[in-house]
């Protein structure tokens, strides 16, 4: 099974800097734990200020947060394919000007991590900080065993702002035109996005 690196990419679009006030604290988003019940009601990101040019919207909407903000057309389709170790915090994207441009958008938040990054095989750099997470990869290796049967999409347990989808992911998003997003094949991955 081929794996895939998944990042946001839309130079174009309307670029998200900021959680929604009175979110959980931002290093949680990357935790891979529920924050669902502390999640604000009627939560809304806006476009940067610092990017007015930048306005388009997208089904994985550009944002600085190492976050996937999506489109309620790409959760119906997780959850058609039964992608079930996700939760949806429902969030609207407002204009440059405070106007509600995108309604229905969710941050996706992957709860867990799958021990995906064969430590071994990998090259990688330790995170100085958090010392069981990987810093910065230089050449990736997949660990398929350390990946449960039946998962699609994860985080990588030792990097988990690192997400992967499986190949048969890849062509469901293909075939649904989503759009807003780059992958790179993760076997051998340099750790750039380009």
């Amino acid at each position: 099974m081929n794996y895939f690196v998944l990042k946001t990419n839309a130079p174009d679009g309307g670029l998200i800097e900021m959680y929604p006030p009175k979110s959980p604290t931002e290093w949680r988003f990357d935790e891979g734990e529920s924050l669902i019940r502390e999640f604000p009601k009627g939560a809304a990101v806006q476009f940067s200020d610092n990017f007015p040019d930048n306005r388009k919207l997208y089904d994985f909407q550009t944002n600085t947060l190492s976050a996937f903000i999506i489109s309620e057309r790409t959760r119906k389709l997780l959850e058609s394919l039964e992608i079930t170790n996700a939760e949806y915090l429902p969030v609207d994207i407002k204009d440059h000007k405070g106007q509600v441009v995108g309604k229905d958008y969710s941050f996706l938040n992957l709860l867990g991590g799958e021990e995906a990054i064969d430590m071994e095989k990998s090259v990688y750099k330790m995170n100085s900080m958090e010392k069981e997470q990987v810093g910065r990869i230089k050449k990736l290796a997949i660990n398929e065993k350390g990946i449960r049967p039946g998962m699609k999409m994860f985080r990588c347990s030792k990097q988990r702002r690192l997400v992967l989808i499986r190949e048969d992911v890849l062509e469901e998003f293909k075939k649904a035109g989503l759009s807003g997003f780059k992958v790179y094949k993760a076997e051998g991955w340099n750790g750039l996005e380009l």
